[in-house]
């Protein structure tokens, strides 16, 4: 055996164990959740109103939307980074309006026209400044907290249970009312967008080439993954997997599922600097390769 780490090109290297994988989990949680939030089927041009708007008063809403501070912001971004497909959704969002589209389909367009070159550029953003990954983690560490103090209805297993038993189109009309411009899910994805946007700018001009995970990188992260199973709501889960579906609900039903991200992602933020990069850098080259589908499965497995 040669012992060294586990590659996404399939090379030799020591398996990941489950510890492994919880805590790589919740390294790119914030970039996962970012984009399954557009692997639902699209519904665009399904739930248009009746009345149409004129071309100008069309231009007017565009103008509107981007006067918002965090539309602003992404809109400039997405300019640097993907011109196209910014000019691209320019003429887009003016079609919708002038359609008289929901608003909550309306920032579903919005963060697509990020999301999509974003994955398709992962290779470049692997190479960005390990800052970014921080930034996303910390922005989605801080909104969890809030969620968790608010007492709305996304975190306790008895919120994720109840959206569970929805149809699929129910499930995906529900999510899309949460993504209209103003409403926390919307500000939180677009500023996540906003920072992996700078990033990809950032890697063309400073790429950051690193290597594959050291044994003491593979050792850091053991200890944090052997640290995490002993979490007493990870536990719970883990134990209660494979059982009757009324057990996996009452159990889910008493897990706080923001306050157990906010502790994984804590694990992950109190790594060193050169591991958490070059750990950035092998996630996405996974995530690159396998897909979020096969990533899940992969993870499942373990």
């Amino acid at each position: 055996m040669s012992g060294e780490p586990d590659r996404p090109d399939g090379g030799k290297g020591k398996t990941m164990s489950g510890g492994n994988w919880i805590v790589a989990a919740a390294f790119i949680l914030a970039l996962v959740i970012t984009a399954v939030l557009f692997a639902w089927p699209s519904l665009t041009g399904g739930q248009i109103r009746d009345e149409v708007t004129s071309q100008s008063e069309a231009e007017a809403a565009l103008d509107e939307l981007g006067e918002a501070p965090l539309t602003r912001a992404y809109f400039r971004k997405l300019d640097s980074a993907f011109p196209a497909e910014a000019r691209q959704l320019r003429e887009t969002l003016l079609v919708a309006l002038e359609r008289g589209v929901p608003e909550g389909e309306i920032g579903v367009l919005l963060l697509q026209a990020g999301s999509e070159p974003l994955m398709q550029s992962l290779q470049r953003l692997s190479k960005a400044d390990i800052r970014y990954a921080n930034d996303v983690m910390g922005l989605t560490r801080a909104r969890l907290e809030n969620l968790s103090t608010s007492g709305a209805p996304y975190c306790m297993g008895t919120d994720l249970v109840a959206y569970a038993e929805l149809a699929e189109q129910e499930a995906y009309l529900l999510l899309q009312s949460y993504l209209a411009p103003g409403e926390p899910l919307y500000d939180y994805s677009v500023e996540t967008l906003t920072i992996l946007l700078d990033a990809v700018i950032d890697a063309r001009i400073r790429p950051q080439n690193r290597g594959y995970p050291s044994r003491a990188d593979m050792s850091a992260l053991q200890t944090l993954g052997t640290g995490a199973l002993f979490d007493s709501d990870l536990t719970l889960l883990l134990t209660t997997e494979g059982k009757s579906r009324r057990e996996m609900n009452a159990a889910l039903e008493t897990v706080n599922f923001c306050d157990l991200g906010v502790r994984m992602i804590q694990r992950v933020e109190n790594l060193p600097e050169a591991t958490k990069a070059r750990l950035w850098t092998t996630g996405l080259d996974y995530l690159d390769r396998y897909g979020i589908r096969r990533i899940i499965w992969m993870m499942s497995t373990y």
